[in-house]
């Protein structure tokens, strides 16, 4: 029988409700969490965190959400786990890495394929590594990054395979594929909006997995609605991939939110009028928590923390509505959509 595999435990697919499939607990960046001004207060951090999605749970039905936050960047399994129990949302975690550019430390940059593949497996089937102990803390998803994505965008180099992928990142998409094939898992990824404009990042991810066994049936590409346009995202679901509409309220690589939200809803009309409807999931993309030392120049403020969590209901679906597009079948993107791409 299929399951949904949370922070507390498997779950039945039907159990999951609405579901956001990109979010983040915490998020920092490498060497931060030996930075004395990063330090945080653990009980304080989960009682605030639960309190505040709780209450999206309570007001919005968000029952269920991914914190893709990969290894490197801020994944808290202890974290995850307590704030599950509180608020009531069933977490499912995440094993993977950011980009080579910001993530894959030196460590795993020595790794082969298949060592990868084995990471992955073991953080889904006996539970997630912190601070060199064994939390027995499950993962429930795989993610995998490609992109420069800096404080000036740029598109990526091509890399070995000639893609525009670099040679660590390819290590450890391919060893995704690997570990998606042996356990049916889902795989949610990062591209970068920049790369839309000289190739299709999306594409690229894909093909790397397939070629190791993968189902691109259990593949979503994340971000294309940033930056990629119609063509690209319906060339991403016709090799039988999901997308994921982000970033709604957080003007990423957009001059305000207004132009960012216009250019998502737009789309996403665009793609369930032509039959793809199936084909995506929605999500924000934010953080609740960045235990950040101070903003400067090289490292500014960013605005994942400010959008409100009602924000899909309150202001984007009004947008969508305007626009033709049925609140019902915004569920099929929050609920149907992710139980058929969670469970394995």
């Amino acid at each position: 029988m299929a399951i949904v595999r949370t922070v507390t435990g498997d779950i039945d697919p039907s159990s999951l409700g609405r579901t956001l499939t990109h979010e983040h607990l915490l998020y920092s960046t490498p060497g931060s969490e030996v930075d004395h001004r990063c330090a945080f207060d653990l009980a304080e951090t989960t009682e605030r965190i639960a309190a505040e999605l709780g209450a999206a749970v309570r007001d919005y039905g968000f029952t269920s959400m991914v914190d893709l936050t990969p290894c490197e960047v801020g994944r808290h399994p202890q974290l995850m786990h307590d704030v599950a129990l509180k608020s009531g949302c069933n977490i499912i975690g995440t094993t993977g890495f950011f980009p080579e550019h910001l993530g894959l430390p030196y460590w795993w940059r020595t790794q082969s394929i298949e060592e990868f593949a084995e990471f992955f497996i073991r953080d889904i089937t006996d539970g997630m590594v912190f601070a060199g102990t064994k939390t027995g803390i499950k993962a429930g998803i795989i993610k995998v990054a490609t992109g420069m994505d800096s404080v000036d965008p740029r598109p990526s180099p091509i890399g070995p395979s000639g893609r525009r992928v670099g040679k660590f990142e390819e290590r450890a998409i391919r060893g995704a594929g690997r570990a998606q094939k042996a356990l049916g898992c889902c795989v949610n990824t990062h591209t970068d909006p920049t790369d839309y404009t000289v190739g299709n990042p999306g594409i690229d991810q894909i093909e790397l997995m397939v070629d190791e066994g993968a189902d691109p049936g259990k593949i979503i590409i994340g971000h294309a609605f940033v930056n990629g346009s119609l063509q690209q995202i319906k060339d991403i679901c016709d090799r039988g991939a999901t997308v994921q509409i982000d970033h709604m309220g957080i003007p990423w690589r957009h001059g305000n939110t207004d132009e960012l939200d216009e250019k998502l809803a737009n789309l996403m009309c665009d793609l369930a009028s032509d039959g793809y409807l199936d084909r995506m999931v929605i999500t924000y993309d934010r953080w609740f928590f960045n235990p950040r030392g101070g903003s400067t120049e090289l490292n500014p403020q960013l605005l994942n923390e400010k959008v409100q969590m009602g924000y899909l209901y309150t202001d984007f679906l009004p947008r969508l509505e305007k626009k033709g597009f049925r609140s019902a079948d915004l569920d099929t993107m929050l609920v149907d959509n992710p139980q058929r791409l969670l469970a394995f």
